[in-house]
């Protein structure tokens, strides 16, 4: 994945210089034939030379001068220096070129064509614009640019992993908490449940240690603790509680992010759960071309003040990891009316 990323962008970078170093050529015109051949060796050779020093300063500005002195706010020296790059493109050719274009003086010139002097003017137009001062100042400003919008980049991912990284630590103790609370009341009275229930704790635990930092997870994983999670619940269910769990589809070659689904789940139980009341909670997980979809149904009932002052956490904490880590691959729809409470989830995996 990292060596396709860095290939496109290598590419990425010659199709954009082929594109920019090709302006004047595109809005060149062009001269007489019996000037063209003296006119195409000086264009090129310029242009050539032009060209050079402009990835040369792209690259110094994007590399060097950038993190060593602009990102250190040193933004006088940086500018200084960028102006003293570009000084020594414009004033070395005041050295080198009546070296370089005056023939030696014993010999004799060659005849040259007249060159009329509208001809000579449109000629000489692209590369007037070729070394304009324009185009170094264009340079220099793509490359801070693009520099700046991946340290942007790059703050905001973190932004994001440090974002999601406290969301999941606000959510993770939660589940393990109510799961302990269950199996004290169930070791009461009921020892012989008791070894089940830890197997199935020491399942959820195991997965919340090795899984809760990755990305990414298989969702069959989620799947056997969601499953795992319902198991324990129901031990602790009153006879007047219906559950109805069903899971279909496939979902061995399918990865989601971890602790998504649970929040929804523990919901229906905290709201829908009382032993005084006729309790009906159904639940069902489907996999379809690779999207997958969440229902969750609960009757309400009366439930402590307590626990319904935290019972939205769950779920808001989980709205925000959707819009951070599903952006524009989810659907999350919730259905509250006085007597039920219904949610239907629809996540794009692949």
């Amino acid at each position: 994945m990292k060596k396709n990323k860095t290939l496109f962008v290598i590419l990425a970078h010659l199709a954009g210089w082929i594109i920019f170093l090709a302006i004047p050529f595109l809005f060149s015109p062009q001269p007489p034939p019996e000037l063209r051949k003296e006119f195409g060796k000086l264009y090129l050779m310029q242009v050539f030379t032009n060209s050079l020093f402009l990835i040369l300063l792209f690259y110094l500005n994007y590399f060097i001068l950038i993190p060593r002195f602009f990102f250190a706010n040193r933004y006088i020296i940086y500018t200084l220096v960028c102006i003293a790059c570009i000084g020594i493109k414009f004033f070395s050719p005041l050295i080198f070129i009546p070296f370089l274009h005056e023939p030696p003086f014993y010999a004799v010139p060659p005849p040259r064509p007249a060159i009329p002097p509208d001809l000579h003017t449109r000629m000489m137009l692209p590369i007037v614009f070729n070394n304009s001062v324009l185009m170094y100042v264009v340079i220099l400003l793509a490359s801070l640019g693009l520099r700046l919008n991946n340290r942007w980049k790059l703050t905001e991912q973190k932004r994001l992993q440090s974002e999601l990284s406290s969301l999941k630590s606000q959510i993770n103790p939660h589940f393990l908490f109510n799961t302990l609370n269950s199996i004290y009341a169930e070791t009461l009275g009921k020892a012989d449940n008791a070894s089940g229930m830890l197997l199935k704790l020491s399942s959820m635990m195991r997965y919340t240690i090795t899984e809760a930092h990755h990305d990414k997870v298989p969702l069959q994983k989620e799947f056997d603790y969601i499953t795992n999670y319902i198991e324990l619940q129901k031990l602790r269910l009153a006879s007047n509680a219906k559950l109805e769990y069903q899971v279909s589809g496939d979902a061995q070659a399918l990865q989601i992010a971890p602790f998504l689904l649970i929040p929804f789940v523990e919901n229906a139980f905290k709201y829908g759960v009382n032993s005084e009341q006729n309790s009906l909670i159904q639940i069902m997980l489907s996999i379809s071309n690779n999207e997958l979809h969440l229902m969750v149904f609960n009757k309400k009932v009366k439930t402590e003040k307590t626990i319904q002052e935290t019972s939205g956490l769950g779920v808001k904490n989980t709205r925000q990891r959707l819009s951070l880590t599903y952006p524009e691959k989810h659907l999350l729809t919730i259905n509250e009316t006085n007597n039920s409470y219904t949610i239907s989830l629809y996540i794009t995996l692949a």
